[in-house]
């Protein structure tokens, strides 16, 4: 298994610059590759951890792991989330509660929540018509990071979620709604573009200013 790094030419060409062999296997969820050569990913099944590893050197640098519930359902966990990256930060906003935790890259540590300060009930296994679904998807800029959020069941209107914006003090920015919402985006801080996708309409790109 091996990561590949290619960049874009300005014709729309790639070109192949280096390849980086991974020694194990990992559920590497959420890939996020920062200053060149190191990686942080999640693992959201098994180890229920974000980690930071050095491409370069094959070396684990550090693992947060979260608790995990009393059973071996992964795709329960009241903790399972998502993580963006950028070079100083790495964002956590979770799927069953209102709580978004920022991490410093360098140490790994915990340095902000964002919460509703309400405590969630942990995710009854397979009763799916009764989860709340809080954040769907992140992006991390290197002003801002963008949180999709949803607040509603399931089976609720698709339509209803909203772009939260923060800044990396944990302040809130912005909230955007949609006509057509955004699942899967990046985001163009300085020209003030999101591209992003939505499966709804699969044989579309979308581009939305900010």
């Amino acid at each position: 298994m091996s990561i590949r790094k290619i960049s874009i030419e300005p014709d729309g060409n790639f070109s192949f610059i280096d390849e980086y062999e991974l020694d194990r296997y990992d559920g590497y969820n959420f890939m996020n590759i920062i200053k060149d050569s190191l990686l942080i990913y999640y693992n959201g099944s098994a180890q229920l951890a974000i980690t930071k590893y050095d491409l370069k050197n094959k070396t684990e640098l550090k693992k947060n792991n979260l608790k995990k519930d009393d059973h071996k359902e992964s795709y329960y966990y009241s903790n399972r989330g998502f993580i963006a990256a950028n070079d100083s930060f790495v964002v956590f906003p979770y799927l069953y509660k209102k709580q978004i935790d920022i991490y410093a890259v360098d140490n790994f540590e915990l340095i902000k929540r964002i919460d509703d300060g309400k405590q969630y009930p942990k995710v009854v296994v397979y009763d799916n018509e009764n989860i709340t679904y809080h954040y769907f998807n992140i992006y991390a800029g290197k002003k801002y990071f963008y949180a999709i959020y949803v607040g509603h069941k399931n089976d609720d209107n698709f339509l209803d979620r909203t772009l939260e914006v923060y800044d990396y003090k944990g302040n809130p920015i912005i909230k955007y709604t949609f006509d057509i919402v955004p699942f899967y985006f990046v985001v163009d801080e300085e020209n003030g573009y999101i591209y992003a996708t939505n499966s709804h309409y699969e044989d579309y790109l979308l581009r939305y200013k900010l």
